[in-house]
């Protein structure tokens, strides 16, 4: 099957969309992008995208000895996310958490592909299957774990002033008083 490609013109040809800069779509193709209506077939879907997701295991002939041979595994990760699921629809990512905010059902089924994501590389990572710096960092930056949690301020920040306290602070410097650590509300004398 032949491709046409598309390109801007910048002359002005008679067309057959009326649209400027797209002179050469005999076919009225729709160059505006792909439509993104949403099908609740979708949900059934994402199970039929997480059984694809499956990595592969190899033995690789490492080294052969006189006594022993070394085999090394490797393994091919097909690890699930949004985006790969995005692209396996053939719809952007942006259409992808668009439908999660406007269908609950979808939304719910798009969780799966984020727990199994959270398991695999919790588990794999474990076993040293997956690097536990990549799996460290995935689970931080996608699923929200930290390696602590701040004792002393459960996660908020130390220094926390209500509008207030941050008021008396600026009523204090505008005035010179505070500046050198005194507390006691009293003028200085010069």
């Amino acid at each position: 099957m032949k491709t046409q490609r598309y390109i801007k013109s910048p002359k002005k040809l008679p067309n057959s969309t009326g649209k400027k800069g797209f002179e050469n779509n005999p076919q009225n193709i729709n160059l505006e992008g792909r439509p993104t209506e949403y099908d609740p077939g979708y949900i059934e879907k994402v199970d039929e995208y997480l059984k694809k997701c499956r990595d592969r295991r190899r033995l690789f002939h490492k080294v052969r000895g006189e006594k022993s041979d070394s085999y090394e595994e490797i393994i091919k990760v097909k690890l699930p996310s949004i985006e790969d699921f995005a692209d396996y629809l053939g719809v952007a990512r942006k259409t992808i958490y668009n439908w999660r905010e406007e269908h609950e059902d979808f939304a719910f089924a798009l969780e799966k592909i984020d727990n199994e994501q959270r398991r695999r590389l919790i588990n794999e990572g474990l076993a040293g299957a997956y690097s536990p710096v990549i799996a460290k960092l995935m689970l931080s930056a996608n699923h929200g774990m930290r390696e602590g949690i701040d004792a002393t301020s459960g996660g908020e920040p130390l220094n926390k002033f209500d509008d207030e306290t941050i008021d008396r602070i600026a009523e204090r410097i505008a005035r010179g008083k505070g500046s050198d650590g005194d507390t006691s509300g009293k003028e200085k004398s010069h």
